[in-house]
């Protein structure tokens, strides 16, 4: 009975531990500061908050690549450049949820 208990905790334990990010804050961090840009609606820094988030996921790429499957980094790449477009014509809205599709894919990537 006693194995079985501690058989059941440790099951537990790891499955509750399953649910969080493994990492990727660097990603997170930069989404939020643009997030943030846009609410200012300064579009020059946040064509340039863009060419760096492009430049993240070529530099994570490798890493992207081991946690992710390859719809969720090839949809990243998808999206990081819809994101630029949508910038370069200071489209409000197509900014927002672009914003949103990234963060929710890295999400689904950096999540067990």
């Amino acid at each position: 009975m006693m194995k079985r208990s501690v058989f059941f905790l440790l099951i537990l334990v790891i499955l509750s531990g399953c649910t969080n990010r493994i990492g990727g804050d660097y990603f997170f961090e930069h989404i939020t500061a643009m997030e943030n840009q846009l609410e200012k609606t300064n579009w020059v820094l946040l064509s340039e908050e863009a060419s760096k988030l492009k430049n993240m996921y070529s530099d994570n790429k490798w890493k992207l690549q081991l946690l992710g499957d390859e719809t969720e980094y090839e949809g990243l790449h998808d999206n990081i450049n819809k994101l630029i477009a949508a910038i370069d014509v200071e489209d409000q809205t197509e900014t927002k949820v672009g914003l949103a599709a990234i963060e929710s894919l890295l999400e689904n990537i950096y999540s067990l």
